[in-house]
């Protein structure tokens, strides 16, 4: 065994050796060597590891949040929808905006995987997205009901949702194994690195990149999941909760002891802060009644909420009558004080309806859905009562929306039962008198007492029966006008009145090519009527309409013309034959120089402008000579005949030529 003296001594000589300039060169060029298999080895570690980064590449990761993001906001739209019973135009627009964009999503994920990730998981989650954006596609053409439709989002939207968590488990369990193998080579460099400063520095270098990667990718991660989380239960303009979050926190609300009242409030007219000021406008507006009830709702530890479209909530912890009043009243005035745009002052009205649990539940909270259902109620009362008020549902309400809810439940029996009556009034020529044609109106016969169309009009709109009242009067009028100039060889045309629902879709052309293909009317003979003061959500797919309908052989008149705001839009249309002027202005022409001005004026541009006019509303001699002496060659009124059923119209016109004095007529 050596002794310590002779370590010493070998050790001496090591260091000497090493001195010199062989043995210099000999360390510098060993270490240079290890170095050098260091950097190789590193180099293809980081080799190795690239290639698995490639397979978990945060875009990956990102894409299957994003599309997670995607399916979860296309399902919320189509909630909304199933609960509306059926889509909106704006619900529609929303809904195919969607489905076009997870479309896109669905095929960058898809490229983004090919020739990197060939697992199972990613396919799998790949298909599931495509299977929802495949049931989107049916869902946008659909109509009436959508349960099974909305069945078959639940299901793909759980399936994507499974698939996805799993591609990003999967994912997750890719880094953590490239992170295993990247600490086990670090490990085996132990001693390579201790040896050589060069690989300690690689090392270093690269472990701090690691793990600079790692925490930038977490931070991803978590704000990702962030933003998943706020879509789902907030909105995105206003950031307000929104109608989930709502939902489950009203619901919350009622089983509690506690008392709780639902407010629904609704803009008036922001259709025309959109059409004047333009859409950036209108999101303004939103975005300031948001700040209005967001306080309010806080001031009163309440929640309020955005709906959707310019329709908002709040839910307030209190049924005290003279606190919500004067609430109520605050916040409408708040709303009236309006706000600036672009150095525009925008006045703003609110339409708000409320109902109390107490008040409604009776003892017991009420369903969500009857809560909503009522309050909505009262908030249609309160529009329909010429808006920016609030309205209670009250005992007094109870009964309307009792009656509201059965004519929707008869309003059917009565269309396919005959319990729709069509009414004929005659239109005239001036001077003399003769009929050239009647406009048909609907009667409600329920029970033996005729319901007016103002009473039940409305509410077949808001049920979506109106469609099938609109084709039967339009089916039976034609009918009826065809068989009556086959009998007697005479020509006489017949006006309907649509509801301006039907213009936002082309399922009016067809309807009104099998009524005149079914009845054999002539051509020319059937004129379609639009009320002027009628919201036209589209007014170009409006015209299209109209003139798909005047290529049938159909004529366009506009009703009740003058007192609404589009007057010159609908003149310089070119889709229009003719003007009924207003019976309000026909009242004043005896008295006000400016109905007779704006009569005359109206006459004038017509006549520049090939239209036919027809005045509404003449009901005494009077009238019609004023009506005479400014040239006016159309009339309607009590004057000439008032609304009769059809048969009696029909046959009482039988018994005198066309071409007879009206008087004659109706006696």
């Amino acid at each position: 065994m050596p002794s310590r003296a002779g370590l010493r001594r070998a050790f001496s000589g090591l260091l000497d050796a090493i001195a010199a300039r062989l043995g210099l060169t000999l360390t510098i060029s060993a270490l240079l060597m290890m170095g050098l298999l260091a950097g190789l080895y590193v180099e293809r570690s980081a080799q190795q590891a690239e290639e698995s980064r490639q397979v978990f590449s945060d875009r990956h990761i990102r894409n299957g949040f994003m599309s997670m993001t995607d399916v979860q906001r296309l399902v919320l739209i189509f909630q909304q929808a199933k609960e509306h019973g059926g889509f909106r135009p704006e619900t529609r627009s929303d809904f195919i905006a969607a489905s076009d964009f997870l479309y896109a999503r669905a095929q960058h994920f898809r490229q983004s995987l090919e020739g990197q990730v060939e697992s199972d998981y990613a396919q799998e989650a790949v298909r599931s997205v495509d299977a929802v954006v495949e049931i989107a596609d049916r869902a946008a053409t659909a109509t009436g009901d959508l349960s099974a439709l909305w069945q078959e989002m639940l299901a793909a939207n759980n399936e994507a949702r499974r698939a996805l968590t799993i591609f990003l488990e999967d994912m997750g369990r890719l880094q953590n194994e490239v992170m295993q193998d990247q600490a086990r080579a670090v490990r085996e460099q132990r001693l390579v690195v201790l040896a050589s400063i060069f690989g300690m520095t690689v090392v270093g270098l690269a472990s701090l990149l690691l793990l600079r990667r790692e925490v930038t990718a977490r931070n991803a991660r978590i704000r990702a999941e962030r933003h998943v989380e706020h879509l789902a239960y907030f909105d995105q303009l206003t950031d307000l909760p929104n109608r989930v979050q709502f939902h489950g926190y009203l619901t919350e609300r009622l089983l509690r002891p506690e008392p709780v009242t639902l407010v629904l409030l609704d803009l008036d007219d922001f259709k025309g802060v959109n059409d004047t000021y333009g859409h950036a406008a209108g999101d303004a507006v939103l975005r300031h009644v948001a700040g209005l009830l967001s306080r309010l709702a806080a001031a009163a530890q309440g929640l309020a909420a955005r709906l959707g479209g310019d329709e908002f909530a709040i839910a307030l912890p209190t049924d005290d009558p003279g606190a919500l009043t004067r609430t109520l009243a605050q916040l409408l005035q708040d709303a009236r004080n309006g706000m600036s745009f672009k150095g525009e002052g925008l006045s703003i009205g609110l339409s708000i309806g409320y109902a109390t649990s107490t008040r409604l539940g009776q003892g017991r909270p009420p369903s969500l859905d009857k809560f909503f259902r009522v309050v909505d109620f009262a908030l249609y009362y309160s529009k329909s009562s010429g808006r920016g008020r609030f309205t209670e549902y009250d005992s007094a309400l109870e009964g309307r929306f009792r009656e509201r809810q059965s004519m929707v439940e008869e309003l059917p029996h009565a269309i396919t039962g005959g319990g729709l009556d069509i009414y004929l009034q005659p239109k005239v020529r001036i001077p003399g008198g003769t009929i050239y044609g009647f406009e048909a109106l609907v009667r409600w016969n329920r029970g033996g007492q005729v319901v007016s169309p103002d009473e039940f009009i409305k509410v077949a709109e808001e049920c979506g029966l109106i469609y099938d009242i609109d084709r039967h009067v339009m089916d039976v009028a034609t009918g009826l006008l065809a068989r009556f100039n086959r009998d007697h060889a005479s020509d006489l045309s017949i006006s309907v009145n649509l509801s301006a629902l039907h213009f936002n879709s082309r399922r009016i052309v067809e309807w009104v090519r099998e009524a005149l293909a079914t009845s054999g009317l002539g051509t020319g003979l059937l004129t379609v009527e639009i009320t002027e003061t009628a919201e036209l959500r589209d007014w170009q797919e409006a015209q299209a309409v109209m003139a798909d309908l005047r290529a049938l052989g159909a004529r366009i008149a506009i009703d009740d013309f003058g007192v609404g705001y589009s007057s010159l839009a609908y003149l310089r249309s070119k889709v229009v034959d003719e003007v009924k002027i207003d019976r309000s202005i026909v009242e004043m022409i005896e008295t006000s120089d400016e109905a007779r001005f704006l009569l005359d004026g109206v006459l004038s541009i017509a006549g520049n402008l090939g239209l036919e006019v027809v005045v509404e509303g003449v009901e005494s001699r009077a009238q019609l000579e004023a009506l005479e002496k400014m040239g006016s060659t159309r009339a309607q009124g009590f004057y000439f005949g008032e609304a009769v059923p059809a048969d009696q119209a029909l046959a009482a016109l039988s018994k005198v030529t066309v071409a007879a004095p009206v008087a004659a007529v109706s006696g």
